[in-house]
């Protein structure tokens, strides 16, 4: 019996969900709820590739739960060991046989040595005092010949100014006189002593009386001291007759001016005829084979240079030979007009290469009296925190250390702190080392 609809409506609802089968049926169409399922998957993976964008992969519960497979990771393995790794050490290089052959490394050795302080100053040549001689005219005269002039060489014993000699002549009469007084003292002692014997003779049988004799041996004494008076007299007058007599071979009456040194003549002071007396340099002559340079110290060069102190001077003549000396003084008063004091170094001067007045250059080597670390110039790196140097402390590990620089030359650098006597240092290509330390830390950084 067929049911009305509003009678059963659940029938109703039981065929429009399970419709009877029946030939005649017509296919219903496909429900709208697959399309819907389609967005939605579409819409996770959008979702699921903005995540990965993210770096969400690790997320595997959720891809999971979506069911997904999580993927696999992105990042390079040399990333993640990067981020795992520790930090550089900043004081530290690691550089194997090959990186210091590429940056042509070498090494030296930290050493105890003398500090001594090369101290470059400008410096003069002088004559030595010493060596130099100024000859003046012996006697008053007018001049006869002159055989030298400025820049001459001559020899000792040679003459190089003759006199017409007024002095000699009085020189000569006044000896003559000297001599013949001396004559007429002696002969008068010689009375006196013959006149005293013969009164003690009379004395012994009452021929004189004694007071005669006394008066005798008073007369007596008194010539005894008149021969002695005349042969001072004319011991002076000899010798200045010999003073002013003229060489072996001059002419009588003439006056010889004589260089007692060997050296080049540096200035003649008289002219042919001129009449010059004995206060006038007549000729300068100096010996040039060792000579004096007399080095400007200023500042706190003055108290670091020392007699005895090793020098050297630059010779000014291209393709010559420097010159080596000792300090000999240091002058205690300073030169107003530079506020210098000069350093007296004598040395030898052969061929007579250095003049008098010439300006030379002078090292002199400072010992500052102290020994000290030191380590070559090229081992020391300038930065901004100040000098360092890599010490080796393996075959392919360098520590940094920071200096503290006493002396600086340019061969050796003293290091008051910072490196010990025998270590290595890296010297030439030091600056590869640093480098390389710069960049392993910036890149610490990145």
């Amino acid at each position: 019996m067929t049911l009305n609809a509003e009678t059963h409506p659940r029938a109703t609802e039981t065929e429009a969900v399970e419709p009877e089968s029946s030939d005649d049926a017509v296919t219903a169409p496909p429900a709208p709820v697959a399309p819907r399922r389609r967005g939605v998957r579409v819409l996770l993976l959008l979702v699921l590739a903005g995540l990965a964008a993210a770096g969400w992969f690790e997320r595997a519960p959720i891809l999971s739960a979506l069911g997904f497979a999580p993927l696999a990771p992105s990042t390079p393995a040399a990333e993640t060991d990067k981020a795992d790794a520790a930090p550089a050490d900043p004081d530290r290089v690691t550089l194997d046989a090959a990186g210091q052959k590429r940056i042509d490394l070498a090494f030296g050795t930290a050493e105890t040595r003398r500090i001594v302080l090369p101290v470059r100053v400008p410096g003069t040549v002088a004559f030595d005092e010493r060596r130099v001689t100024h000859l003046k005219p012996r006697t008053q005269g007018r001049v006869l010949s002159l055989a030298v002039q400025p820049g001459d060489r001559v020899q000792a014993g040679e003459t190089l100014v003759t006199l017409d000699a007024a002095g000699l002549l009085d020189a000569r009469n006044g000896y003559l006189a000297a001599q013949a007084t001396l004559g007429e003292a002696r002969a008068s002692e010689a009375v006196a002593a013959l006149q005293l014997k013969r009164g003690i003779e009379q004395l012994k049988f009452g021929g004189v009386a004694q007071a005669e004799v006394e008066r005798r041996q008073v007369d007596l004494a008194k010539a005894q001291a008149a021969v002695k008076s005349a042969e001072a007299n004319t011991e002076m007058y000899r010798a200045q007759y010999q003073r002013l007599a003229p060489t072996e071979g001059g002419a009588p009456g003439t006056s010889a001016v004589v260089t007692p040194i060997a050296g080049v003549v540096t200035s003649v002071g008289v002219t042919l005829g001129e009449v010059v007396d004995t206060t006038r340099d007549a000729v300068t002559v100096a010996d040039p084979t060792r000579i004096v340079v007399l080095a400007s110290l200023y500042g706190p060069d003055i108290g670091r240079v020392k007699a005895g102190d090793a020098a050297t001077v630059e010779n000014p003549i291209p393709g010559q030979a420097a010159l080596d000396g000792h300090v000999r003084s240091v002058n205690a008063a300073l030169d107003p007009g530079t506020n210098t004091a000069p350093a007296r170094i004598e040395l030898e001067n052969p061929g007579d290469l250095l003049r008098a007045n010439m300006f030379v250059s002078v090292m002199i080597a400072a010992d500052l009296g102290r020994d000290g670390v030191t380590v070559p110039a090229a081992s020391v790196q300038q930065t901004e925190q100040g000098p360092i140097a890599f010490v080796r402390v393996a075959e392919d590990r360098f520590e940094r250390r920071a200096l503290q620089l006493g002396i600086q030359r340019s061969d050796w650098v003293e290091v008051r702190s910072g490196v010990a006597a025998g270590d290595t240092v890296a010297t030439k290509g030091s600056f590869g080392l640093k480098a390389i330390l710069l960049r392993s830390l910036l890149g610490s950084t990145d």
